[in-house]
């Protein structure tokens, strides 16, 4: 399958990959260094690991939640993205996943960041209607 690098936006072609072999190259190389300097330095932060490896934040918080860190910085905050509680690592706190597993979350349910994103929200139309 043809596609566009997200990083470089160079096309590659890949059944399953986001990134070229390049980025993904230059990603894999960014995790060993965060995960040694975690391994050596357990209770850094998230930003003394970025500085210490040279890493973006928003990449160590990607691996953090695609669960590939054992040792975890100390200041990380992440929330569930269906219930908003506050996680150590993942995306899905365990009640939530342990919901879905067994097929219970309607799909009424919006996950936190779209009805966070819903109340902000500035609705034209409504106003609009309202007003007639």
């Amino acid at each position: 399958m043809l596609r566009n690098c997200e990083k470089c936006n160079r096309i590659f072609a890949h059944p399953t990959r986001r990134l070229c072999s390049d980025c993904y190259q230059k990603v894999q190389e960014a995790f060993i260094l965060v995960k040694d300097y975690l391994a050596a330095n357990p209770k850094a932060s998230v930003a003394e690991v970025a500085k210490a490896t040279e890493t973006n934040v928003e990449t160590i918080y990607e691996f953090i939640k695609a669960g590939r860190l054992n040792i975890i910085p100390r200041d990380v905050q992440l929330t569930c993205e269906i219930c908003g509680v506050s996680i150590e690592s993942g995306r899905i706190c365990p009640k939530c996943r342990a919901a879905l597993k067994q097929g219970q979350v309607s799909q009424t349910e919006k996950p936190f960041s779209e009805a966070k994103r819903d109340k902000t929200r500035i609705r034209y139309l409504d106003q609009i209607r309202k007003r007639r």
